[in-house]
């Protein structure tokens, strides 16, 4: 969807994306300790005003962009889980 980055254009701020390790599966409310938790906040991305057509394929490169941090970063917390 391209809501957050029209709002951003209009309202000339940048978009920062946030991407958080996935925890499916590895949480235990009956636990003291349930692992570990991975946030990054990617490098603020300023997007110009664009037709639709190059909006929707920004929005697609960030969302791949992101789609593969939070890969990366569920990989990490996964090694972390599995000490």
């Amino acid at each position: 969807k391209t809501g957050a980055f029209r709002t951003a254009i209009q309202a000339n701020v940048p978009i920062v994306p946030i991407c958080a390790s996935n925890q499916v599966g590895t949480i235990n409310l009956n636990r003291w300790d349930n692992g570990k938790i991975i946030i990054e906040f990617l490098e603020p991305l300023y997007i110009e005003n664009s037709d639709r057509e190059n909006l929707r394929k920004t929005v697609n490169q960030v969302h791949e962009l992101m789609k593969n941090k939070i890969e990366e970063l569920s990989d990490e917390a996964a090694a972390y889980h599995n000490k």
